[in-house]
């Protein structure tokens, strides 16, 4: 009786510290999809149009040297080079923070002061006697999450030791006093260091074995998706673009071109024609735009085989362009019209192919009912 006792106690300690440890994992990815959720709108749109340029410039329609595309080149770019302004916006609000304070001290990070400094070969650098480790900030993700994270954080305690009426401007003297000269310092450095550390990770198992890291990325990354779980990994494959380009986006679009194929499978199969509706209407926002909810949640979710399918697809899709050494050059949701983005182009648009192609065979060959939804 005693084991029995000791292991029921065991069971309900593991289930606990599970509970424990999913809710702090659900609140981290609920910061990072709250704070990239606002902005991924506008990084697609932009990714989209540095990829239109792109197009341009290589059929020769447009000179990189004309003024055009100087100001089409600066849409498309902002928003990447100032992604720590943004970011520090969408992050402080998110974390209960004042948001204007949140993106001054990404700002702080691209100022001209700090920015010549680092640009200008000023030398040995010092604040208060403290050695600077001087570095790029632009386009950056992983410091000015930490920085944020900690100024919420002592934004919180400033407000139950401050006087409310002195609140509007002390709090804020006190938090880009204190925060500022910490990120250069402590946390921008670190957080550049981590950031690079990770991807170049994934990028060394892309380079041992991109096959195998390609197919798990192409399988699973939908099953990422539903859960939430992607979101972990954006901030990564933004990071990477400061470096030269990704090659983690490249991997994992083989999964939506997999649900496009496996979309379009079942419009050609199904007789109901509410869902025929449903996935010729999933179909273009996510052949255009790389928008596949539609997709993932009327069919996917819905129908369990098309997640092997799709699962199966995407592997050999990923599986390729894992092999290949593809890139992301600028920040895009995987479509048809964002092609351009990824380097080189042609071996890209073989892998997207096979997943697309790959996906809608075996839905027409098996079809996308279980036996449970049959019977219903």
């Amino acid at each position: 009786m005693e084991a029995g006792i000791y292991g029921m106690n065991d069971s309900k300690d593991k289930e606990e510290s599970t509970a424990k440890k999913d809710s702090v994992l659900s609140k981290v990815l609920g910061v990072i999809s709250g704070s990239f959720a606002p902005i991924l709108g506008v990084l697609a749109g932009s990714g989209l149009l540095s990829a239109l340029l792109a197009v341009l410039t290589m059929l020769g329609w447009l000179s990189k040297d004309s003024g055009t595309y100087a100001i089409l080149s600066a849409a498309g770019h902002a928003i990447f080079y100032f992604f720590p302004v943004f970011l520090g916006v969408t992050l402080a609000t998110k974390l209960g923070a004042n948001p204007y304070v949140g993106g001054t001290i990404g700002a702080a990070l691209l100022e001209p002061h700090y920015t010549d400094l680092v640009g200008g070969g000023a030398g040995n650098v010092e604040f208060l006697g403290i050695p600077v480790l001087l570095m790029s900030y632009s386009s950056t993700v992983f410091p000015i999450l930490i920085a944020v994270s900690i100024y919420a954080v002592l934004d919180k305690l400033l407000k139950k030791i401050i006087y409310k009426d002195l609140q509007m401007f002390i709090n804020p003297l006190i938090s880009l006093v204190i925060i500022v000269p910490l990120t250069i310092l402590l946390f921008g450095p670190f957080g550049t260091y981590a950031g690079e550390g990770i991807g170049a990770g994934i990028e060394f198992l892309s380079a041992k074995s991109g096959w195998i890291t390609g197919a798990v990325l192409g399988a699973g990354w939908t099953f990422l998706t539903i859960l939430g779980l992607h979101w972990a990994v954006i901030p990564l494959a933004i990071a990477n673009l400061a470096t030269g380009g990704d090659s983690i986006i490249p991997m994992a679009a083989a999964a939506p071109f997999a649900q496009i194929g496996m979309a379009i499978g079942v419009l050609l199969k199904t007789k109901n024609k509410d869902l025929k509706t449903l996935a010729g209407s999933g179909i273009v926002p996510g052949a255009l735009a790389g928008t596949t909810e539609l997709i993932t949640y009327g069919i996917l979710v819905r129908y369990k085989k098309t997640m092997v399918i799709v699962a199966a697809a995407g592997a050999a899709g990923g599986a390729i362009n894992g092999m290949l050494g593809l890139k992301m050059t600028t920040f895009v949701l995987p479509s048809f019209l964002s092609i351009p983005a990824f380097a080189p182009m042609g071996l890209y648009v073989i892998g997207i192919f096979v997943a697309l192609v790959t996906a809608l065979i075996l839905t027409l060959l098996f079809g996308y009912e279980d036996k449970k939804s049959q019977k219903g």
